[in-house]
């Protein structure tokens, strides 16, 4: 039995991953002779550059739904806040377990 599921969590599930881009290096442009000029041939970086965000989205905080779950009685909530902390920024999780008594 444990062989079995040894089998079974080793198989893959899901689409098959595209083709890999070709790692090879490009045509670069040759400097001409008696040129000073540095040529830097590489992969463009434009496809891990961050986007701006829509405009559908609110930056106000209180905007944002309350993250809480309720387990029976209890409720679990929790925050983020962002303090200044000797200079440097300091980026907070509070977690709270209300419970009743």
């Amino acid at each position: 039995m444990l062989i079995a599921a040894l089998f079974l969590q080793a198989a893959v599930s899901g689409p098959v991953l595209p083709e890999p881009k070709s790692v090879l290096p490009r045509e670069c442009p040759k400097a001409q002779p008696g040129d000073a000029s540095i040529v830097v041939c590489a992969r463009g970086q434009e496809e891990f550059r961050l986007r701006a965000v829509p405009e559908r989205y609110s930056s106000d905080p209180q905007a944002l739904p309350k993250a809480a779950l309720k387990i029976s009685d209890n409720t679990v909530a929790a925050e983020t806040e962002q303090g200044d902390v000797g200079g440097f920024t300091s980026n907070r999780v509070m977690l709270r377990l209300k419970r009743p008594f």
